[in-house]
C-alpha cells in the first residue's frame, strides 16, 4: 500500500462570499426515475426505474431512441418493469453496455448494438455485479459488490482478471480520460486507483473520507470522493495533495470539469450544486432548482452542467 504524504486543506461551505444562485436552463423529462446517466457528444444514455433505456438529443431535448426490457416478477410473483441500473457507450458511440436487473435481485449485462441485444454476463457467472464500464471496444471493466475488479473481454467471453481491492462493499468508480486507470471506491472511504490492463493497485487515497463514499470522478489526475460524512475530499493523485470540502449534508454526486479546476457536488438537504474553484478553493456557484436526491453531475464545459436525482428530471445548467 502506498501511503501519500498530504498538505491538507480544509474549507468551510459559505466561509468566502456569496456564491451566484443559478436555476436551471431547461429540464429534459424521461418516463421513470433517472437512475443514472452517460453522455457521448450531444446523445445522453439514461437509464431509468422503469424498464426502459431512454436516448436524447440534450442539446434539442428530444428524443431519439427508448429500448424496453421485458417484465420480471417481484417476491409476490407480480410481473414488474426491471430496474436498469447502468450504462455505458464505447468510444465509436455505436455499442452501449446496460446492466439490468433481473429475476430473483440478480442482474443481466447486454450488449446493445445495431438495434440488437446481446446478453454478455447473467447469473450463470456468479458475480454480483455493481457497475461496468467501457475499457476498449473490446474489454469491459465489471465491479462487483464484494469489491473486486473484474477485466471482461467482449470477443471471447472471457475474465482476464479478478482483484478484490478490499474487504469492504464496493461504492462506485470512475475511469480517467484515456481508461489506462480507474479510481475505485467503498464503504470504508477509502479510493484505489488501479491499472485497468493488469488489475494493479497504483495507488492508494485515504484520509478524506471516513465512511462510505458514494460517488467518484477522475480527470487531469484529480480524484473528487463525495461522501456519506458529509464531505467532499479533491485528492491529488500526482501531487500528493487533499482538500477537504465540508457540507451540509451527504454528498450524494460529484464531478470535475476537464482539468479539475473546478468541483460541482450536493452541498445540502435541498440538493443544491456547489460549484468550487479548486485553485482558489472557494465556492463561485450554487445550482438551485433539483427535486430529489442527486445521482448523477456532468460537466459538458465550464459552463456547462447536466444533472439527475432520483426523479424524473434531468437539468441543464448554464452558467453565467
Amino acid at each position: 500500500m502506498i501511503r501519500m504524504l498530504f498538505v491538507f486543506c480544509l474549507i468551510s461551505v459559505f466561509s468566502i462570499a456569496s456564491p451566484i444562485t443559478v436555476k436551471p436552463s431547461y429540464s429534459i423529462d424521461v418516463d421513470g426515475n433517472v437512475v443514472e446517466f452517460v453522455r457521448k457528444n450531444s446523445t445522453l444514455y439514461v437509464a431509468t426505474d422503469a424498464g426502459k433505456l431512454e436516448i436524447y438529443d440534450w442539446k434539442k431535448n428530444r428524443l431519439l431512441e427508448k429500448i424496453k426490457f421485458n417484465t420480471i416478477h417481484d417476491f409476490m410473483g407480480d410481473p414488474i418493469a426491471p430496474k436498469v441500473f447502468g450504462v455505458d457507450v464505447n468510444s465509436n458511440g455505436d455499442t452501449l453496455i446496460i446492466m439490468v436487473q433481473d429475476e430473483g435481485g440478480e442482474r443481466i449485462l447486454y450488449k446493445y448494438k445495431d438495434k440488437k441485444l446481446t446478453k454478455l454476463l447473467d447469473k450463470s457467472a456468479h458475480i454480483q455485479m455493481r457497475e461496468a464500464r467501457f475499457v476498449d471496444n473490446d474489454h469491459i471493466l465489471i465491479a462487483s459488490m464484494s469489491n473486486e475488479l473484474i477485466l471482461f473481454q467482449i470477443s471471447t467471453s472471457k475474465i482476464l482478471y479478478k482483484n478484490k481491492l478490499s474487504l469492504s462493499t464496493f461504492s462506485d468508480f470512475q475511469l480517467n480520460e484515456d481508461n489506462s486507470k480507474v479510481a475505485s471506491t467503498c464503504e470504508s472511504g477509502i479510493v484505489y486507483v488501479v491499472d485497468t490492463k493488469t488489475g494493479k493497485v497504483l495507488k492508494t487515497l485515504e484520509g478524506g473520507n471516513k465512511d462510505n463514499v458514494f460517488k467518484v470522478d477522475y480527470k487531469n489526475s484529480y480524484v473528487l470522493a463525495c461522501g456519506q460524512d458529509r464531505k467532499a475530499v479533491l485528492y491529488g493523485v500526482k501531487r500528493d495533495s487533499l482538500t477537504i470540502y465540508p457540507t451540509q449534508f451527504l454528498v450524494y454526486a460529484g464531478a470535475l470539469n476537464k482539468d479539475a479546476t473546478l468541483s460541482a457536488f450536493g452541498i445540502n438537504e435541498q440538493n443544491d450544486i456547489g460549484i468550487y474553484d479548486n485553485i482558489l478553493k472557494s465556492i463561485k456557484y450554487k445550482l438551485v432548482g433539483q427535486q430529489s436526491t442527486l445521482n448523477t453531475i456532468v460537466f459538458i464545459d465550464d459552463k456547462t452542467l447536466i444533472s439527475s436525482s432520483d426523479d424524473n428530471h434531468i437539468l441543464i445548467w448554464r452558467i453565467p
